[in-house]
């Protein structure tokens, strides 16, 4: 999987790199409840009784909306669209909910194509990512993500996103479509300094697991074939740990696809963070929840009245610079 976490790596480090993070405007009340307009650049969190990963719950109609304006990640590339964010929390759960436009559902993710003689693997999904400041964090705060940039190298394939020490790390919490939403969670990963130097991604780390998580799904032959399909579906475009059965070429038609991932949700700290995407009408609406403490060292601690920096990325099917990022520093603040 190393190769895959490299390329994840980079793209999403390309989506944060050409600009910082943040950039935001109030909106209108309407869309997704009557909830108020926030403050600009800030995220205001409202004290409920119970939190759930509910789109629907009534405390969204009163939680402020935070209008973030997404931009291409390279000057040639186009605006992304508009992400709603909206965040509520209890005695032990901070959760949010983001709304953005995305005409398809996008779920190829490395995924299998037979032509009938050889396999190609290839596909995008689509993702929402949002990174913390694990700890005190000025640079952070003053920067947002371009705190989190090393673009000062003329070569694209050079830049990387992390710290420039070993004491300062970032939490990143990163939803797929494809990957993580099946399972109903959102990979928990931390950003840290460039441990190989020839390594762009070696900066992305996952979060410590006891097990789950997606596996790649091959055989690992030269050259590679899927290791496992589906018994209920040859046409799915996602695997489940719990529906895999051996792979058989014979099961599979010229132009048939099979899921490049097996996809369980892992037990541990890559787990924290529980998640429902639904995508409809031509666009989604994500919901993620996670402790506010989860006591796991990997984890930025989210305490309520102590305002917060972050950043928040999507994508449409896309990798590399086609990332759609927030310009300015993004706050997080609680009522």
């Amino acid at each position: 999987m190393k190769r895959l976490l490299l390329a994840e790596t980079l793209a999403l480090s390309l989506a944060f790199v050409v600009a910082a993070c943040g950039g935001a405007t109030p909106t209108a009340p309407g869309q997704g409840g009557s909830a108020p307009a926030g403050k600009p650049n800030t995220l205001t969190a409202v004290k409920v009784d119970a939190t759930s990963v509910d789109a629907a719950a009534p405390y969204w109609a009163q939680s402020p909306k935070l209008e973030v304006t997404t931009s291409g990640a390279a000057p040639d590339k186009p605006a992304g669209p508009k992400v709603t964010i909206q965040a509520a929390y209890d005695g032990q759960y901070i959760v949010i909910r983001s709304e953005w436009a995305d005409a398809t559902n996008s779920l190829q993710d490395d995924t299998w194509t037979w032509d009938g003689k050889a396999f190609t693997q290839g596909g995008e999904q689509d993702f929402i990512a949002f990174i913390w400041p694990i700890g005190n964090n000025a640079t952070f705060a003053s920067k947002g993500c371009a705190a989190t940039c090393h673009n000062s190298s003329a070569k694209q394939d050079e830049w990387w996103m992390g710290s420039d020490s070993a004491d300062v790390n970032y939490d990143g919490w990163f939803w797929m479509a494809a990957r993580t939403n099946a399972v109903s969670y959102t990979d928990d990963i931390r950003w840290v300094n460039l441990t190989d130097p020839k390594d762009m991604g070696s900066p992305r780390v996952d979060d410590a697991k006891d097990s789950g998580g997606p596996e790649e799904n091959t055989d690992g032959a030269t050259p590679p074939a899927p290791k496992f399909m589906s018994a209920k579906d040859m046409q799915a475009l996602i695997l489940l740990e719990a529906d895999k059965v051996p792979f058989d070429q014979k099961m599979l038609v010229a132009g048939g696809t099979v899921p490049g991932f097996v996809l369980a949700k892992p037990v541990g700290s890559l787990g924290d963070v529980e998640a429902k995407g639904v995508w409809a009408d031509g666009k989604w609406v994500v919901v993620q929840r996670r402790l506010l403490n989860t006591t796991h060292p990997d984890d930025a601690v989210l305490i309520p009245s102590k305002p917060l920096p972050f950043g928040v990325a999507v994508a449409d099917a896309a990798g590399n610079l086609d990332h759609k990022i927030a310009k300015d520093v993004l706050t997080l603040e609680w009522k």
